[in-house]
């Protein structure tokens, strides 16, 4: 149990009992002093708070002095040594030899300290506090390290990624260069060599995108730069969303496709013009572009060439009576003959008109 106005934490020291056996007036001075020891170790104060009372009766301030002087000067080098000294001092100021005590303290202090020429433990002390303020100091240089270290991984796995997706794209490419209308291969290079250098992956997807906006004729090579242009601002803020762009996953990649489509595509109406040319010639027809066709093709019997997309109008449906005409047209060339003359039928020609104008040239 503690007792009485202690000084700081010295009442887990001072039992009520110790406490009582000191005179009234020295108390307050025994807690200052126990407080004092147990600052070095709690366990030297509690051997201290149990001696204390038996000294103080003597009535002798200097012994006192002396005794806590010499408890600390053994403390100083092993606290556990410093415990069994102040337990056994009382004892020995009571021989008839007052330098008994001072020769036990000094035994006691060189057996725990060792050998005065023994350095060794105090170079290594000095040594360890010199290297581990040295490491204090290094403490941001080793941070930033770690830092860098991390920053160069991440851009070793960042580096391996793209080195991976260009090795896709070595693959992807030239069989796509087959299928691509030759006149589109040089603009659609230039985008798709844009769009790798910001990140392969990306690249990827433009590659097929482009490939079936160029050949399905869903914007012209122009139509086509502006609108990876725009992706790529969408790419460098976000590298996914930028990525979704190029696969035409996003609604903004479908919103700039459909603002720089220019006209209307012969593909999306081809079925109806054919019905429709057919139904007027009387003869089944074939609606081609002239982006697919060879000027030897394009006098075909059954073929009708049609521009790969029509932008006299900023309207579709007025483009779409434009094509009707132009079908219409080709699809009355093919029901009276038009493309049916030969160099082969020139005499049978000759012979008709003889004998229709009695041989009148």
């Amino acid at each position: 149990m503690t007792f009485g106005p202690a000084v700081g934490n010295v009442g887990m020291y001072v039992a009520r009992e110790m406490l009582a056996a000191v005179p009234e007036d020295q108390r307050q001075s025994y807690l200052r002093m126990v407080e004092e020891i147990s600052e070095l170790k709690y366990q030297l104060g509690v051997e201290v708070a149990r001696q204390l009372p038996r000294l103080l009766a003597e009535h002798d301030p200097e012994l006192v002095s002396r005794y806590l002087d010499q408890v600390k000067r053994v403390a100083s080098v092993g606290w556990k040594s410093g415990v069994e000294v102040a337990k056994q001092l009382p004892d020995l100021y009571g021989a008839p030899d007052d330098s008994l005590a001072e020769s036990y303290v000094e035994i006691i202090t060189h057996a725990t300290n060792g050998p005065s020429e023994d350095t060794g433990t105090s170079q290594l002390a000095d040594e360890l506090d010199r290297l581990e303020r040295e490491l204090r100091e290094m403490e941001p240089k080793v941070k930033r390290a770690q830092e860098l270290r991390t920053q160069l991984a991440a851009r070793d796995r960042r580096d391996e990624k793209r080195r991976k997706h260009a090795v896709e794209l070595a693959s992807a490419l030239p069989p796509i260069l087959a299928r691509l209308r030759p006149r589109y291969r040089p603009p659609y290079l230039i985008q798709v060599q844009q769009v790798a250098g910001a990140d392969p992956e990306a690249s990827l997807e433009a590659a097929d995108t482009l490939l079936d906006l160029l050949n399905g004729d869903r914007v012209s090579p122009e139509g086509a730069a502006e609108w990876v242009s725009r992706g790529l601002e969408v790419l460098e803020r976000n590298k996914e969303v930028g990525r979704g762009y190029f696969r035409l996953g996003s609604k903004y990649a479908l919103e700039v496709l459909e603002e720089l489509k220019e006209g209307l595509a012969l593909k999306s109406v081809a079925r109806v013009l054919k019905l429709y040319a057919t139904a007027l010639s009387g003869r089944e027809v074939v609606i081609r572009s002239t982006a697919d066709v060879e000027l030897s093709d394009a006098r075909n019997l059954e073929n009708i060439v049609l521009p790969p997309d029509m932008r006299f109008f900023d309207d579709d449906d007025k483009n779409f009576i434009a094509y009707k005409v132009a079908a219409a047209q080709g699809a009355g060339r093919i029901e009276f003959g038009t493309y049916a003359f030969s160099l082969e039928s020139i005499p049978d020609t000759v012979r008709s008109l003889e004998d229709r104008y009695g041989g009148r040239t």
